[in-house]
């Protein structure tokens, strides 16, 4: 719940000022394909069903500040994305799983 209610207090910032890609003429605009409800939608399929029998941490909520280990996941799964496929407004990410 907690980590829900802090993303969900920042998903203006996150469309407009994370989920950036880079133009031909290197200005950086929101992107047309990372949307935040997208994201939130994906997060919680895959925090909760996963793929493969993997499924994202997001933390526990039997842990005092559990939370917090899900949003530092996430922002490391977030920096990989931008690193990989947002600066190019691309879905193609590479899986490293194989």
């Amino acid at each position: 719940v907690e980590m829900g209610n802090t993303l969900e207090s920042v998903k203006d910032e996150i469309d407009n000022k994370l989920f950036l890609y880079q133009t031909p003429a290197f200005q950086w605009i929101p992107s047309s394909v990372y949307r935040y409800d997208d994201f939130k939608e994906s997060l919680y399929i895959m925090a909760t069903e996963g793929v493969a029998g993997k499924k994202f941490y997001i933390g526990e909520n039997d842990v005092e500040n559990g939370h917090v280990y899900g949003l530092v996941n996430i922002a490391a799964f977030l920096a990989q994305s931008m690193k990989e496929t947002i600066q190019y407004d691309a879905c193609d990410e590479n899986s490293w799983d194989l």
